[in-house]
């Protein structure tokens, strides 16, 4: 068999036919590049055009330039043949666009286009990424809940960037948590108990499995932060409809709640199509229809922006409360005073209609110890070390929920626990937890958590439902879990 051979330099003749013949270097590195918007019913893909392009590539392109805009021309050559850029085309399609912009591109022989197509996909391919800056921006992001699925990373490589980047040690209010080691050992339907609170794995729209959770309990409180109405991908996959995921949690609140019991849920805002999106409308309304009143909206104050260029938006810093509730309860004052112990010499207070001056119900008394917290709750958001949860707010957001709605030893409920923060917040302020996490790895996430914590009381499994009457810790389920699946 004869070998193929390479060949090294030109055939005569493509050359002369237009190689040598191009411009001189400085002269095609400046040519001017002119975007005109073409209609896309004149513009041809390429018969061999080897890049493919799958559907579910098409619709991140569409999401992408729905959020962005339109920011990368379409190359063409003086026939209208596409060179670069087939799947922004296909997008553009989708979008039903009339024009698409476009740069023609002259002066290219054939065999130029043909390699420029293959250079255009491949010479990106080959450009790598810092791995902690690409991180750290993917975190900060993650942070104001952008959609992640506009970048184009997959599932399991995004999940890989999600990873806490932080390396600093817990902080004084058991932020922080070993590295999870291992397989996952929570399994859906397991109870575990937690000193004073309790932990099943399960679905919190399921009212089978909140009736097994609360027994004879009725919360006084309810604080959540469920997923966000974005994309991102949980280890159960993205929040999917995110009216019907909402709707099936909190129909179960006449199983949770008690008649004066207040829900206080944080949400933060998701931009997409260039727009901020007001998705919770829906679900607002539905709660309203339900019979739980609108009663208040609080903005959680996280600190000083997230740095980076927000396409045209000023720096987020904060995050939604949103309060529900069907009895009224008046708030604990729980927020020092800042002149506590001064009389107040003038006893003054507001005008009536007639301009005639109020005295307070203090005139001439100290001024009280502590106050009302005000509607803009300030706990600064800060990275959480080693938590494999790819959205852990802090324990100081639902213990500052906790100790102004609630009393001491009242039982507060968590249909999203995730990583267990809301646990943790009880045990700090003296409440006992009620929560449902669907995902076994979050599961596992907040036992270790409880454990690192907490190493005298140990979380345990309550083996009840099956009927042997014993329980576990984390560790020896861990065994003997390991040794079935042996």
């Amino acid at each position: 068999m004869a070998k193929s051979r390479r060949r090294t330099t030109p055939p005569k003749g493509v050359v002369a036919a237009g190689l040598a013949a191009q411009a001189p270097l400085s002269e095609r590195a400046e040519r001017k590049l002119r975007v005109k918007y073409v209609a896309i019913g004149r513009l041809v893909a390429h018969a061999r055009n080897a890049r493919t392009h799958s559907k579910r590539q098409v619709e991140q392109l569409v999401a992408s330039i729905r959020e962005f805009g339109w920011t990368n021309p379409v190359l063409i050559d003086d026939a209208g043949i596409i060179i670069a850029g087939h799947g922004r085309v296909l997008a553009a399609q989708e979008l039903t666009m009339a024009r698409v912009p476009c740069i023609e591109v002259a002066g290219l022989t054939a065999a130029q286009k043909s390699a420029y197509r293959i250079a255009d996909n491949k010479l990106a391919e080959r450009g790598g990424w810092d791995a902690k800056l690409l991180a750290l921006e993917l975190n900060e992001l993650d942070l104001v809940n952008f959609d992640l699925d506009l970048i184009g990373l997959r599932p399991a490589e995004l999940q890989s960037y999600l990873a806490p980047t932080s390396d600093e040690g817990a902080d004084a209010a058991g932020n922080a948590l070993p590295d999870p080691v291992g397989d996952v050992v929570s399994q859906s339907g397991d109870l575990w108990v937690l000193g004073r609170h309790r932990l099943l794995c399960g679905d919190s729209a399921d009212a089978a499995s909140v009736r097994r959770l609360m027994k004879d309990d009725r919360a006084s409180l309810i604080f959540t932060s469920p997923p966000y109405g974005s994309k991102r991908e949980y280890t159960t996959g993205s929040a999917g409809d995110w009216d019907e995921l909402m709707r099936g949690v909190f129909t179960q609140l006449d199983l949770i709640a008690t008649a004066e019991c207040q829900v206080l849920v944080n949400l933060g805002i998701v931009h997409y199509a260039n727009e901020w999106q007001p998705y919770w409308e829906g679900w607002i309304e539905w709660m309203r229809n339900e019979g739980w009143r609108r009663f208040g909206w609080y903005v959680w104050e996280q600190g000083a922006g997230l740095p980076g260029d927000w396409n045209g938006r000023l720096a987020p810093a904060f995050e939604w409360v949103f309060h529900f509730n069907k009895q009224t309860v008046r708030p604990n004052k729980i927020v020092p005073c800042k002149s506590a112990g001064t009389p107040r010499a003038s006893g003054h207070g507001l005008r009536n209609t007639d301009g005639s001056l109020q005295k307070w119900v203090h005139a001439g008394k100290d001024v009280q110890d502590t106050k009302i917290a005000d509607s803009v709750i300030r706990i600064e958001r800060h990275r959480v070390a080693g938590i494999d949860h790819p959205a852990v707010f802090p324990i100081d957001l639902p213990a500052f929920i906790m100790e102004s709605f609630s009393e001491i030893n009242a039982i507060v409920c968590d249909p999203f626990a995730g990583s267990g923060t809301t646990i943790m917040a009880g045990e700090g302020v003296g409440r006992r937890v009620r929560a449902i996490e669907v995902s076994p790895k979050y599961c596992d996430t907040a036992i270790r958590r409880w454990d690192a914590l907490y190493p005298g009381q140990l979380a345990m499994l309550d083996d009840a439902p099956k009927k042997r009457g014993s329980v576990a810790d984390f560790t020896a389920v861990k065994a003997a879990r390991a040794k079935e699946a042996a």
